[in-house]
C-alpha cells in the first residue's frame, strides 16, 4: 500500500503528515528546526501516532461488548489505517477515517474520526473530532503520542510547570495499571532521568496543570505543550532514545482489575447517535 506525505504551512508553522494514521512526521516552528524526533526503529517505530478507539493496552488485547469478544492491539487501529484528506487550505489540514467492514469487525461502531491540524499563537494545534454515525451509543477513547527530539543524555533535560503541584502517579505493572499510586510533590520542575521510567511512563490522571514546557536543564526551552482539558497525561521515553513523549489522553490502559467489559472500562467516552465530540492539544513556542 502506498502512503502519501502531505505538506502544510500556516504562517511560521510548517508540518509534514503521513496519510497513514494521519501521523505527524515533522513540525517546524519559526527557525526551521524540527520539534519531533527523526524515527529510528531500533528505539521506536513511530513519530507521533494518533490513538483511537482505545488508549493503551487491553488485558490480553481483547474486550467484550454485547456478549461478544473483540481483539484490539495497543492504542487501537487508527494509527495503522489510511486517512483521506478532506480539507487542506491556509487555515486547516483535516484528515478523516470512516468506519468500514474491516474496522467494524474489531470495533462494532459506525464512526467518523477526523484529525485536524491548525496553527495559532506560535502553536500547532491538533484536534480530534469523533462522530457517531450509528443508531446506538458509541464508546471510545482517544489520545496523542508525539515524540519530541532530544540530544544526548536524558539527564540534560527537565519539565517545567507554571505552578507547584502535588499529584498521584499511577503505577504500571507490565502493560497494565497495578492500582497503586505514588504521590509526587512537584516544585515547578521535574528533572528527567532514566530511572524515572524504569517502570514505564509517568502517568497523571486529571492532571492539575494545563501547560508544561520541555527544556534543557536550567536553560533553553525547547517547546511548550498545552492541553485545555485532558483526562490524563503520560510522560515516556526509552533508555538512550533520542526522544521524549508528552502524551495527552482521554482514556487510559486497562488495570489488572478490569473485567474486559467495554461498558465498564474506566476512561471511556459515550456518544449518543448523531453526536460528535472534539478534543485538542497544542505544542510549539509561546512568546
Amino acid at each position: 500500500m502506498n502512503h502519501e506525505m502531505i505538506q502544510w504551512t500556516s504562517g511560521n508553522v510548517r508540518i509534514e503528515v503521513s496519510n497513514l494514521g494521519a501521523e505527524l512526521q515533522s513540525v517546524c516552528v519559526g527557525d526551521g528546526k524540527n520539534l519531533l524526533w527523526d524515527k529510528q526503529d531500533q528505539f521506536w517505530n513511530r513519530v507521533a501516532p494518533n490513538l483511537f478507539p482505545i488508549v493503551g493496552r487491553l488485558k490480553d488485547d481483547k474486550y467484550r461488548f454485547m456478549g461478544q469478544d473483540f481483539l484490539m492491539k495497543q492504542h487501537g487501529f487508527a494509527r495503522d489505517c489510511t486517512f483521506s484528506v478532506v480539507e487542506n487550505d491556509s487555515k486547516v489540514l483535516r484528515l478523516r477515517l470512516v468506519w468500514d467492514e474491516a474496522t467494524f469487525r474489531a470495533y462494532p461502531f459506525q464512526f467518523q474520526y477526523d484529525v485536524i491540524y491548525s496553527a495559532q499563537g506560535g502553536l500547532l494545534w491538533v484536534d480530534y473530532e469523533i462522530s457517531n454515525l450509528g443508531e446506538g451509543p458509541m464508546l471510545y477513547s482517544v489520545g496523542g503520542h508525539p515524540g519530541f527530539a532530544i540530544h544526548g543524555a536524558l539527564e540534560n533535560y527537565e519539565l517545567r510547570f507554571e505552578e507547584k503541584f502535588a499529584a498521584d502517579r499511577w503505577m504500571i505493572d507490565g502493560a497494565y495499571y497495578s492500582g497503586a499510586t505514588e504521590r509526587l510533590e512537584v516544585d515547578g520542575t521535574i528533572l528527567l532521568r532514566d530511572d524515572l521510567f524504569a517502570k514505564d511512563a509517568i502517568v497523571f490522571r486529571q492532571p492539575p496543570f494545563r501547560r508544561v514546557s520541555l527544556c534543557e536543564k536550567g536553560g533553553e526551552k525547547l517547546l511548550d505543550f498545552v492541553c485545555p482539558e485532558w483526562d490524563a497525561v503520560g510522560f515516556w521515553t526509552k533508555q538512550g532514545a533520542p526522544f521524549f513523549c508528552i502524551e495527552p489522553w482521554w482514556g487510559w490502559a486497562d488495570s489488572w482489575a478490569d473485567t474486559g467489559e467495554l461498558s465498564a472500562k474506566q476512561g471511556m467516552y459515550t456518544l449518543v447517535a448523531g453526536a460528535f465530540k472534539q478534543h485538542r492539544y497544542g505544542f510549539g513556542l509561546i512568546d
